[in-house]
């Protein structure tokens, strides 16, 4: 199936893109979403006439995005939890109560389906979490999940000791209780 897209979607196409996808990604992801529409002759035409519209209204949200990027970009989420001895969780942090958080502390709206988060956080320690503003924008913040106030400082701290060497091939970094306890 054949469709325009009205939106720039991450890993297929900027707007007024014409793109050949299967039925149900189409149907089911991309129609409903209003992210693109059916590629007819009359569809086409108007999009046409569209694009430099589309493509403007597109810059204007890139431009907030970036607005949001500067202020949220390496910022430190801290969520107080109760945890097991060994460090885990009972419940789990998700990117709901990341957005909520986030967009607290930044007071700009973030929605939780801008936070990328591969599974829900299940034990204490430090996470770096993405976080999409933009089909092509990302930052990411630091979320630290802690029994206290001062064991999320240590994680603070020690998340701020491993900034400065990195390790290699990793996208989520985790200290874990055993770091801590070492200190």
């Amino acid at each position: 199936m054949e469709v325009i897209l009205i939106k720039p979607v991450r890993k297929l196409g900027k707007i007024a893109e014409i793109l050949k996808v299967k039925r149900g990604f189409a149907r089911n992801y991309l129609i409903p979403r209003k992210l693109a529409i059916r590629a007819t002759e009359l569809n086409k035409q108007l999009i046409e006439t569209q694009k430099h519209d589309l493509e403007g209204k597109d810059l204007k949200i890139r431009a907030e995005a970036e607005a949001i990027n500067t202020i949220i970009s390496n910022k430190e989420l801290v969520f107080i939890r109760q945890s097991a001895d060994d460090g885990r969780l009972f419940g789990s942090v998700n990117n709901k109560e990341i957005a909520e958080s986030l967009s607290k502390a930044s007071s700009q709206s973030i929605s939780h389906l801008n936070i990328i988060l591969k599974k829900p956080i299940k034990s204490t320690g430090a996470f770096v979490v993405e976080v999409r503003l933009h089909a092509d924008l990302s930052t990411n913040i630091t979320v630290i999940v802690a029994r206290s106030e001062s064991e999320a400082q240590d994680y603070a701290r020690i998340n701020k000791q491993d900034a400065a060497s990195p390790p290699e091939g990793f996208d989520q970094q985790e200290v874990s209780i055993n770091d801590i306890e070492q200190l």
